[in-house]
This record gives structure tokens, C-alpha cells and sequence, in this order.
């Protein structure tokens, strides 16, 4: 199901999953129109099309996961945690709509679920034999971005092990947001580098599909904040890694430690994480240097034979989210999704990729039989 709308001041995407098990899954991208209208106006159009989806579109379903996409986090991120109780995991991060507008949010919803808070502060999204565990908007102000970021997945460490959990056989994706990407992504990679070295998470085992993008946190002083997701239940079979070896390399080649994607089989669907996919090659070399049109085209190319790995097409994406280093590029990129995916849930945001040549990037997730 492929769904838009039009309401009060928001424009609102919907895809959803009803394969006719215990499960349906569905995502909805929510767009603040009115661009001259204030961030509190934006928010409330957000919100209200939000619970109209609830109450209207999608009965019966929960929100497990939400997104907030903001243009100016240090002075719009408390009220959105004042406006939105909801009891799910939320990340909020400046990532600004390159529409103009000063919010945007991208909420995944299941139906057949319980969910609650845990002592460990993970959210528990409880189905049939699973615990999905979601958390988001991990941070500290530790002195670097290195530090930050071992103390974070320290952290995550101990919550999975509170939950009976390791990060190696649980954890299927992670988001990094990196604020200033170009200064402090290099002591990211070495404190996931090492943290996965001593959990068993080495190129002979597997990595984690991740994104890592620019993003700013509220607090200037945060340089890492970090999304995460686990399941409880799964077993090793259940769970692919995603190569396309003829368009892309091992990320292990040039010293990142990350799956390109993650595939996880439950009884009824099949559920793609494609990680943040640039314009590369399979000898991690940047393809089509400046040339935004060029280097999406590549990237398209890229995601769809990670896809066609998971024996999926673009057709059972749900959601994309596409980062623009350049703002100025937004009106090009805008016209070349409008024109390939037309109905499908996604947003063109401000955030550096983190090699300087890549102009863009994108990730999606997709479910299919």
C-alpha cells in the first residue's frame, strides 16, 4: 500500500505491509507545509496529522520508532519532547528538511504489538516470540568524539546484557550522527573499530548495518548521538548480510567496520535494513565526482543490488531518507525522486556524508513476503 495525503498544513506519505500474518508494518513521512508559518505552527500540523493517521488511517497500529527531523535542533528539540509523550523510542536530530520547512518525521508503526518502557532504558516492542528493542538519541558530552562514542556503545553494551542480549547477536542496525562530520568522524570509526573488536564483531564474523551522517544534537557539546535497534529472539539463520560484491567493497576495506545491509526472516515477512549507500565502487573509489545527478544515479544502482540480494526491489521499499551535503543541490535531487519514486515515503535532508566527495547518500528499509 502506497498512500498520500494532503491535510491541515501537512503532507503525509504512507506505506504499508499487510502480508496477512500476525504483522502489518507501516511507515509515514509527515511534511510541514506552510513555510512561512512558525516552528510551533509546523509542529502542531505535524502532530495532528500524526494522530489523524492513528485514529483514521492506520487503526490498531503502533508506533514502535519516530524520527524528528529538525532545521534548528538547540531551539525547537525540548518542545518537541514537551508536545510528544508517546511511549516509544524517539530520536530527534538537526537534520533540516531541505523542503524549507522546520520539521519533518518519519514514524514506523506495527500492529499486534505491546510495547514499554524497560529498565534499561531500551524500548520493548514485544510480537509473537520477539522482543524488538529500539532506543534513540543516545549521547554524552565526553571530552571527543572517540570517547563519546566507546562510552556510548559501552552503554548500549550493558543494556543489551540486561536484557539477555549481546551486541553481536542481537544488534541488526545502529545510526551514528556526527556533529561537523569532516572533523570528528575519523575518531568514530576508531572507537567503533575497537569496541567491535573486543565484542567478536570482526570481518570474519559480521559487522552491524549502520548509517554514520552528519547531525547535530540540541547540546553543542554532544558530537555523537546514536539510534539503535536489537531483536531478542532471532537466531543466527535468521539473519543475512547484504554485499553486492560487483557494485561495492567491504567497508572493511578502507578501515569502517559496517554491514552495507541486514536482512532478518521472521515466519510471515522478510525485513531489509540497506545501510547509508553512496556513489562507490566495488574498489571504494568515489564515482562521478561533483556531479550530484551522476553520483544518485550510481547510488540508486548501488541499493538496488543490495536489494536484489534480499530478492527485494524497490518496490518493497517503505522509507527513505536521502542526506545532501550541498543545499543547493536540493531542487536537482527533489526532481530526480519526484520522477522515480512517486508516492514513496521519503525526505531530502541537510547532512554531509562522511567522505567529502559524496554529495549524497541514501538508506531505506523494506519488507517483503
Amino acid at each position: 500500500m502506497n498512500k498520500t495525503l494532503d491535510l491541515n498544513h501537512a503532507r503525509v506519505e504512507i506505506f504499508g505491509f499487510e502480508g496477512g500474518g500476525d504483522v502489518n508494518e507501516y511507515h509515514v513521512m509527515i511534511h510541514a507545509e506552510g513555510r512561512q508559518r512558525t516552528f510551533q505552527q509546523q509542529m502542531d500540523a505535524v502532530l495532528d496529522a500524526f494522530h489523524h493517521i492513528l485514529n483514521d488511517e492506520l487503526k490498531g497500529a503502533t508506533a514502535v520508532f519516530k524520527r524528528y527531523f529538525l532545521s534548528d535542533a538547540a531551539n525547537q528539540a525540548d518542545d518537541v519532547l514537551m508536545a510528544d509523550t508517546s511511549d516509544c523510542a524517539k530520536s530527534i536530530i538537526e537534520q533540516a528538511p531541505l523542503d524549507g520547512s522546520k520539521i519533518g518525521l518519519w514514524a514506523y508503526l506495527m500492529t499486534g504489538v505491546s510495547t514499554q518502557l524497560l529498565p534499561s532504558g531500551l524500548y520493548e516492542v514485544r510480537q509473537a516470540g520477539y522482543r524488538h528493542l529500539w532506543n534513540g538519541s543516545a549521547h554524552n558530552t565526553a571530552t571527543n568524539s572517540e570517547y563519546q562514542t566507546r562510552l556510548l556503545f559501552n552503554e548500549y553494551i550493558m543494556q543489551l546484557t540486561q536484557e539477555g542480549c549481546t551486541l553481536k547477536d542481537n544488534c541488526i542496525r545502529t545510526w551514528l550522527f556526527v556533529n561537523d562530520v569532516d572533523v570528528n568522524y575519523g575518531g568514530v570509526v576508531r572507537a567503533r573499530n575497537q569496541v567491535f573488536f573486543t565484542q567478536g564483531l570482526t570481518e570474519q564474523t559480521h559487522f552491524i548495518a549502520s548509517t554514520g551522517i552528519g547531525g547535530r544534537q540540541q547540546d553543542p557539546q554532544v558530537m555523537t548521538q546514536m539510534d539503535n535497534y536489537a531483536i531478542d529472539g532471532i537466531q543466527p539463520e535468521q539473519v543475512h548480510y547484504l554485499y553486492a560484491p560487483t557494485h561495492l567493497n567491504r567497508t572493511s576495506d578502507y578501515g569502517v567496520s559496517f554491514e552495507r545491509g541486514t536482512y532478518v526472516d521472521f515466519d510471515d515477512r522478510r525485513l531489509v535494513m540497506i545501510s547509508g549507500t553512496a556513489s562507490i565502487n566495488n574498489k571504494g573509489q568515489i564515482e562521478h565526482p561533483k556531479d550530484v545527478v551522476k553520483q544518485a544515479h550510481r547510488m540508486w544502482e548501488n541499493v538496488a543490488a543490495l536489494l536484489s540480494e534480499a530478492d527485494c526491489s524497490y518496490e518493497d521499499v517503505g522509507i527513505m531518507i536521502v542526506y545532501l551535503r550541498d543545499v543547493a543541490d536540493y531542487e536537482t535531487v527533489s526532481e530526480l525522486y519526484k520522477n522515480r519514486f512517486p508516492g514513496k515515503p521519503y525526505i531530502i535532508v541537510h547532512a554531509p556524508v562522511c567522505r567529502a566527495g559524496w554529495l549524497i547518500e541514501m538508506e531505506c528499509m523494506a519488507i517483503r513476503k
